[in-house]
């Protein structure tokens, strides 16, 4: 392997551990926190809320739902569209036998009908929640050379489980930001970019969007702001509390994901989508390392680096190699 390649391999290497445990760390920091008010979160953590992640910290349905297209992909990224949404519905099926770490009834449902022998274009439940965003990003990154099947792939698989125009807008929305976040955009120049392409899927959507980057940039404090893009339970409001922690904090992963944890509402999605786009644009080296220690089962991650990194290279190398 040539020096230039090298560089290539250990650039995008850290980059996906910066994904996939900027991803995990976050889930898990909100994860027990996830069922509390803000104010019970100040009574029992202190006045600023909770801020470190304790020994043996589990992640919950967001990453482990992240793991399943992960896994999707690793058996047919480069495949046409109809046989990828295959490939993705028999992993959802084949999720059901794993250990519920709190997946949302929408998921749940559409993945049991998966396995009823309904077909994957039929499977999908018209709602707004955030299952289908919190596990988009994976495809940001497998996919960043190639946006216009980024985009179909994160629309539709989406689909699969949530069919209604919110959760649609919103999945494409978390995939593009992750490929956006490793193309070197800032944060505050993802607006424009986010906006096209999910242009004319749900104004709802788009209202969440353009609020979100209004109040990161007012002068209202972090609390006030986030209580008024929502409480994340939507997939709207939770790419709009999401986006709006990391225009706040852009070059902080750590401040960036205490600030999504620390909210009432669905905390772990919140923050999970988040640290999933901040992990990517700053790297494996912004996440604490008393984090990644602290994370339950992270060799499981561990054994997605390779074949991840092998199936970005197989799909874009050849751009970054010649």
């Amino acid at each position: 392997m040539s020096k230039g390649n090298m560089q290539d391999t250990r650039y995008f290497e850290k980059k996906l551990r910066g994904y996939l445990f900027g991803t995990a760390c976050a889930d898990a920091l909100g994860c027990s926190v996830e069922l509390l008010t803000f104010e019970q979160i100040k009574q029992k953590y202190g006045e600023k809320g909770i801020l470190e992640l304790p020994p043996n910290s589990p992640w919950t349905d967001d990453t482990q739902l992240m793991l399943v297209l992960a896994r999707a992909l690793l058996r047919g990224a480069e495949l046409e569209l109809p046989e990828l949404m295959n490939k993705i519905a028999e992993e959802l099926v084949l999720w059901l036998d794993e250990p519920d770490l709190g997946a949302g009834a929408t998921t749940r449902g559409a993945a049991l009908s998966l396995k009823d022998g309904i077909p994957w274009n039929k499977s999908g439940i018209s709602s707004k929640t955030c299952g289908s965003l919190m596990r988009a990003g994976i495809l940001g990154f497998v996919y960043q050379n190639d946006p216009i099947k980024l985009v179909k792939v994160a629309q539709v698989s989406g689909r699969i489980t949530h069919s209604h125009p919110v959760a649609e807008a919103a999945s494409i929305a978390g995939a593009y930001a992750v490929k956006l976040a490793l193309d070197g955009v800032e944060p505050r120049e993802m607006f424009e970019p986010l906006l096209e392409v999910t242009q004319g899927i749900s104004q709802e959507f788009t209202q969440a969007l353009e609020s979100s980057y209004r109040t990161a940039y007012s002068d209202v404090g972090d609390e006030e702001g986030l209580k008024k893009l929502g409480q994340g339970w939507y997939a709207d409001e939770t790419f709009a509390l999401a986006y709006f922690c990391i225009l706040r904090y852009p070059n902080d992963y750590k401040k960036a994901i205490q600030t999504a944890v620390n909210i009432t509402g669905d905390s772990d999605s919140v923050a999970s989508v988040a640290g999933g786009i901040l992990g990517a644009r700053l790297g494996i080296d912004a996440i604490p390392v008393s984090w990644i220690e602290a994370l339950k089962e992270k060799e499981k991650l561990e054994r997605m680096v390779g074949p991840l990194l092998e199936k970005y290279f197989q799909l874009s190398g050849s751009k970054l190699r010649s």
